[in-house]
């Protein structure tokens, strides 16, 4: 299974998403590859660091380009959960991590600027199954509650399943994540959509 973390923004959590949906899902025994198509190298660094400091991630996180993908994720293997952490603004890999997905995960945060780019990706992967994860949610707040309702307005598939906003998501960075903080669940929706 080959899971696209994709967004035209920056900074609304899809290298946070990649890692700890891998840790998800690698803490139900599944074979996980994180494949780093980002030039900032986001996943790869953190995963440096947690090496480093003897916390290695349970799974490897391999770097790669639009060039090179297709041999990466056959590395990866076939029965692996493979995750696609992708750059903002390359269409490039963007476009390619679509093209080899079975199922494309959009996070955003619930700001107008973040939800107005969901927009833009969403006709690329209409034809996939998808959703739209919130992530750094504020719950019980008015503007999570009013970009959930515009979303589902349209039709648009959004996770059950909340990211909410945490000081140790972000404090975890560079090391393996003690907890899913929601993860766990986000990884069951999935596999529940592409069953």
């Amino acid at each position: 299974m080959i899971i696209g973390v994709i967004n035209a923004k920056g900074g609304v959590g899809k290298t946070t998403t990649a890692i700890y949906l891998g840790c998800a899902f690698a803490a139900e025994g599944k074979p996980v590859t994180v494949i780093d198509l980002d030039q900032q190298g986001s996943a790869s660094r953190w995963a440096d660091l947690a090496e480093s400091a003897d916390d290695p991630l349970p799974f490897p996180v391999e770097v790669s380009n639009v060039g090179r993908l297709d041999k990466t994720i056959t590395r990866a293997g076939q029965n692996a959960v493979t995750i696609l952490d992708t750059p903002p603004g390359d269409t490039r890999s963007i476009d390619a991590a679509i093209k080899v997905s079975d199922f494309v995960l959009i996070p955003t945060q619930t700001s107008l600027i973040e939800v107005d780019r969901v927009w833009e990706t969403l006709p690329t992967v209409d034809h996939l199954p998808h959703g739209v994860l919130i992530t750094s949610a504020r719950l019980g707040t008015k503007s999570l509650d009013e970009a959930v309702a515009a979303l589902e307005a349209n039709d648009i598939g959004v996770f059950r399943s909340r990211i909410p906003i945490r000081e140790s998501i972000r404090a975890s960075f560079g090391a393996t994540p003690t907890t899913d903080e929601g993860y766990g669940s986000v990884a069951r929706e999935i596999l529940e959509a592409i069953s």
